[in-house]
């Protein structure tokens, strides 16, 4: 199992609402309702960076992050390989990303110091 994190800034002329709005409620359900990418996909969570006046100074550079898991490096090389995800989601992200400021990072051994195991479709995920 592996879990790919895209860290993501919003599009210079959108409000954070704007992002989030697009983010959750446009390209969240088009990635989840294309079945040809999706069957790539174990687990896809999205994590909106509302800003907090409060603490300006501790804020993360980007609007959000995500995670996707994936049972393998070759099935997130499966997915995005995938035709039907060149052509319906990967040029939907311009439309609310600044795609150049975009970052990603695999992670595949996580340490759980406190909770339980993280479950998927009831069985334990084990992390190799």
């Amino acid at each position: 199992m592996i879990v790919l994190l895209g860290f993501y800034k919003r599009r210079s002329d959108l409000s954070w609402e704007q992002f989030s709005d697009h983010w959750r409620n446009i390209h969240g359900p088009l990635l989840r309702d294309t079945p040809q990418s999706t069957r790539h996909i174990r687990r896809y969570v999205q994590h909106h960076l509302r800003p907090n006046p409060a603490y300006p100074e501790a804020a993360l550079p980007f609007d959000g992050f995500s995670e996707v898991w994936f049972d393998s490096i070759d099935a997130r090389k499966a997915m995005h390989g995938d035709p039907e995800y060149q052509a319906l989601i990967s040029p939907t992200e311009v439309l609310f990303l600044d795609t150049a400021a975009t970052r990603m990072q695999m992670i595949d051994m996580p340490v759980v110091q406190v909770g339980e195991p993280v479950r998927v479709d009831g069985e334990i995920v084990q992390f190799i």
